[in-house]
């Protein structure tokens, strides 16, 4: 990514800054994840010094968090914080592809997390995350294959995971205590019609 390398190469990138240091590095959650979010705002803020930065009349800069960026994106729909989001969305869906190409998931991608329901109503009203994904060349096609979910915030997707692996382990436990039961029956019987325990 242009973005990625620039974002690197860049002394005084806010990762850099953060870290007292140049990092020469680039991970993927600080091209699509919550940490980000603030990252790409400070590159936007510089690529276009002629919008106004709304957030920094009441904060500074070290005090902006993600939330902040992506509320005054989708609520007031501030030039320099859609820049964010729309950096930020393209990020996302060309990563999740690559994802998705190393692991094909046939049984669907389920995006989850706060950023992501922070802009829900941009991922399903926008293209730009879906053309970021399938956008892979020769592969574009076979991206298709792959349906991308967006889960409910209002799902415990924590919980719902602990509670199906402890069904899969009751249930589990269960036919394994049955097949025990049964062999233990079966060879007694046996050996009961054989005369071996001694009766008659």
């Amino acid at each position: 990514m242009v973005f990625a390398r620039e974002f690197i190469e860049n002394s005084n990138n806010v990762e850099n800054l953060r870290a007292k240091g140049k990092v020469g590095r680039m991970s993927v959650e600080r091209l699509c994840a919550g940490p980000a979010v603030p990252c790409i705002y400070a590159y936007m803020a510089k690529k276009f010094p002629e919008l106004e930065k709304v957030l920094e009349k009441d904060k500074s800069f070290d005090e902006i968090e993600s939330k902040d960026i992506i509320s005054c994106a989708m609520q007031t729909k501030d030039p320099l914080c859609m820049k964010v989001v729309e950096k930020f969305t393209e990020n996302f869906g060309t990563e999740t592809g690559n994802l998705a190409l190393k692991t094909l998931p046939y049984g669907g991608i389920y995006l989850i997390g706060g950023v992501t329901n922070g802009i829900k109503d941009y991922l399903t009203s926008d293209t730009k995350f879906m053309d970021s994904f399938y956008n892979k060349g020769r592969l574009s096609d076979h991206m298709r294959s792959f349906q991308v979910l967006l889960v409910d915030p209002e799902i415990e997707i924590g919980l719902a995971g602990a509670r199906e692996r402890a069904r899969r382990d009751m249930i589990a436990s269960i036919k394994k205590w049955r097949s025990n039961n049964y062999y233990r029956f079966l060879i007694y019987h046996i050996f009961g019609v054989l005369g071996f325990w001694g009766v008659g």
